[in-house]
C-alpha cells in the first residue's frame, strides 16, 4: 500500500511523500477506513490523514469515490458545515485495487444515539450538538451545486423524479429490478406504494444520503466534521430529515438522534432555511427510508448467501429484515 498508493498521492500532491504510520479502524462496515501519515521527502509537515476505500464485497458496493470527493470539495470552508478536507481519489482499480478517497483527519469522538449515552452527555451538551446538527444540514441544502463539478456528475435533474429515482436505485440494490418475484410481498408492495405516491421536490439540492447522530464527529459539543458521504446525491431536503428522525435512530429515547425533538428539529431547519415543510413528504419519506433500511438488509445478506461478502455482522443483518418491514407496512398504513 506505501509503495503504490505513495506514488499516486505523490503525483497528485506533486511532491514526493513518504506513506507510513498505518491504522485500520474498526468502525463501520461500509467503506474500509485506514489512516496514515505522509511525510514529505523534501522537507515540511507531515500530513494526518484518512484512506476511505470502497470494497468491493462491502455493504454499498459498487462504489465510486468521485461523487463523495466532489461534494466535499463543494464543501471546503463552509463554517456551517464543517467536513474532512479532500486531497486525492480515484475510481480506477489499478491503484490499489478499489475506488479509494483520501481526505484530511479530524479530531474528535463519534456521539452515538442510544439512550444511555445521550443521557450521559447530558442536556447542555445534546443542545450544542442538536443546534450544529440542524445548521450543518440547512447549509448544505442552501449550497448552490449546480455552479460546482456536482453539475457534470448530476446533470439535470428534475423536482418530478427525484423521490423515483432513490425508490429505485434501491429497489436495483436489494437485487429484485430484474426478477420482482423472489422479493419479500411487503417490499415490493412498499415499491409499488412509493412510486404512486412520490412527491415533487420544493427543490433540489445536496442530499448527504445518512444524515444522522452516529456520522459525525464532536469536541466539546460541538460538531467538527460531518462524514459519510457515500450516500450523497441530488434529491428532495425533506429526505434527509425525514432519515435524520428515522425512530430507528432515537435509540431509545424518541428524540432525533437522541438530542432533540422532532417537532424542535423540523422547526429550526425550517427557520433556517426559509422552507415551509410538507408533513406529507416527511412521512413518504420516513417510508422511503425503512424501504432503503430493508433493502440494505436483504441485500447484505444476500451477500454472505452468495459468497460476494464475508462479514459475520452483514450476515447478522438478515435477523432485522422482518422487524424492518413491519415497521414499514405501520408507516404505509398510517399514510393510508
Amino acid at each position: 500500500m506505501s509503495e503504490r498508493l505513495g506514488a499516486f498521492f505523490s503525483q497528485a500532491l506533486q511532491r514526493p511523500l513518504r506513506l507510513d504510520g498505518w491504522r485500520r479502524f474498526p468502525a463501520g462496515f461500509s467503506w474500509i477506513t485506514v489512516g496514515f501519515t505522509a511525510t514529505p521527502q523534501d522537507g515540511g509537515q507531515a500530513l494526518e490523514l484518512i484512506l476511505r476505500i470502497g470494497d468491493p464485497r462491502g455493504l454499498l458496493a459498487p462504489y465510486q469515490a468521485e461523487p463523495e470527493y466532489r461534494a466535499l470539495e463543494a464543501l471546503q470552508g463552509n463554517a456551517a458545515l464543517p467536513v474532512p478536507r479532500v486531497f486525492a481519489f480515484s475510481d480506477d482499480p489499478a491503484v490499489i485495487g478499489a475506488p479509494f478517497l483520501v481526505t484530511g483527519r479530524v479530531m474528535g469522538d463519534t456521539p452515538m444515539p442510544w439512550k444511555g449515552a445521550a443521557e450521559a452527555r447530558g442536556e447542555a451538551h445534546n443542545a450544542s450538538l442538536a443546534s450544529d446538527f440542524v445548521s450543518a444540514l440547512a447549509a448544505l441544502h442552501q449550497v448552490d451545486w449546480q455552479n460546482t463539478a456536482l453539475k457534470r456528475l448530476w446533470g439535470t435533474v428534475s423536482e418530478d423524479s427525484v423521490a423515483r429515482d432513490q425508490v429505485l436505485y434501491w429497489w436495483r440494490h436489494a437485487g429484485f429490478a430484474d426478477d420482482a418475484s423472489q422479493a419479500p410481498a411487503q417490499l415490493h408492495h412498499a415499491m409499488r406504494w412509493l412510486l404512486r405516491h412520490a412527491p415533487k421536490a420544493p427543490r433540489v439540492v445536496i442530499v448527504h444520503g445518512d444524515y444522522r447522530v452516529g456520522n459525525f464527529l464532536q469536541q466539546d459539543g460541538r460538531i467538527t466534521a460531518v462524514l459519510d458521504w457515500e450516500l450523497v446525491h441530488p434529491g428532495d431536503p425533506h429526505e434527509d430529515l425525514a432519515w435524520g428522525a428515522l425512530r430507528i435512530f432515537s435509540g431509545g429515547t424518541g428524540r432525533v438522534g437522541g438530542l432533540m425533538e422532532r417537532a424542535a428539529f423540523f422547526e429550526a431547519y425550517a427557520k433556517q432555511t426559509g422552507l415551509i415543510l410538507d408533513p406529507q413528504a416527511l412521512h413518504y419519506y420516513e417510508v422511503l427510508g425503512l424501504f432503503k433500511s430493508a433493502s440494505m438488509l436483504l441485500s447484505a445478506a444476500h451477500r454472505v448467501d452468495s459468497g460476494r461478502g464475508h462479514d459475520v455482522r452483514m450476515a447478522s443483518m438478515g435477523f432485522q429484515v422482518a422487524s424492518t418491514l413491519l415497521e414499514l407496512n405501520r408507516l404505509i398504513s398510517e399514510a393510508a
